[in-house]
């Protein structure tokens, strides 16, 4: 969901933000409307969960993620698409009858979860029970926290998250539903890390062909960070802040295969 913030809008309350493939459409109580483009490094908002309160709905494609009420802000539902056979990207689950779902109706056998503890709470989730109903269904629950609107953060998370994802798709024991809170910024990032590194694409291609399916705008600048720290560790290599603006989207058969070792090495860590 880090692309969706550093907007300046009109003083009219927002009534909807609607998400999908070109980017945002807002629409104040009026109806108007303006078109704005996602922006990959926010320097706005630090807390998802305080600027979605802003809007008194979000929609993904036609269907409301969010609503927020005099009562207090919740999601409507889970969100997810099916970005590969293996690999489901969506939003929090929220309640024990969530996981039924994924079980019985999509087949999953692995959740990977990248929201941190205060995430969890602020949402009310009661994630023991997640976690306890994951337990009872055979599906191996996995954290790999990072924090939201922080691609730093996001960098560094990247190896072992994608570690995981790479052990739970190895195993086979049913597909990978990842999921940070909105499904829109954290949890495709660490997907499309994984498609780049482990299934023969460049950054672009691993992008392209998650967000034509899912439109969000997960931190790139962060996946080619998380690419350059992990293939190069030379003590005298360049720093990754004086590099071109397109490095490392893309990379060389042994730097893929170093990068590989090395998410593989992460995986109990």
């Amino acid at each position: 969901m880090e692309g969706i913030a550093n907007l300046c809008f009109s003083s009219s309350p927002l009534h909807c933000l609607h998400l999908h493939s070109e980017g945002i459409l807002s629409y104040s109580l009026t109806q108007s409307r303006r078109a704005l483009h996602l922006c990959a490094t926010p320097s706005g908002p630090s807390d998802l969960p305080r600027f979605l309160a802003s809007f008194r709905r979000v929609r993904l494609s036609g269907t409301v993620l969010f609503q927020s009420t005099s009562h207090g802000a919740k999601w409507k539902s889970m969100n997810y698409t099916l970005i590969t056979e293996d690999l489901i990207v969506g939003s929090q689950p929220q309640k024990a009858e969530d996981i039924n779902h994924l079980k019985m109706e999509l087949n999953v056998g692995y959740i990977l979860n990248l929201q941190q503890d205060r995430d969890v709470e602020y949402w009310g989730i009661d994630l023991n029970s997640i976690i306890t109903r994951c337990g009872e269904l055979g599906i191996h629950h996995m954290r790999r926290p990072a924090r939201d609107f922080d691609p730093d953060s996001l960098r560094s998370g990247l190896p072992r998250a994608v570690s995981s994802l790479e052990w739970a798709i190895s195993e086979g024991n049913g597909r990978v539903y990842v999921h940070c809170t909105a499904g829109l910024g954290r949890a495709p990032a660490v997907v499309i890390a994984y498609m780049f590194w482990f299934c023969d694409m460049n950054l672009n291609k691993a992008y392209n062909a998650l967000t034509s399916k899912r439109p969000c705008g997960p931190n790139k600048r962060a996946i080619r960070g998380a690419t350059y720290d992990l293939a190069k560790n030379d003590p005298w290599k360049e720093p990754f802040e004086c590099l071109p603006e397109h490095a490392f989207e893309d990379v060389a058969d042994w730097e893929r295969k170093l990068i590989q070792d090395r998410v593989r090495a992460l995986r109990w860590t």
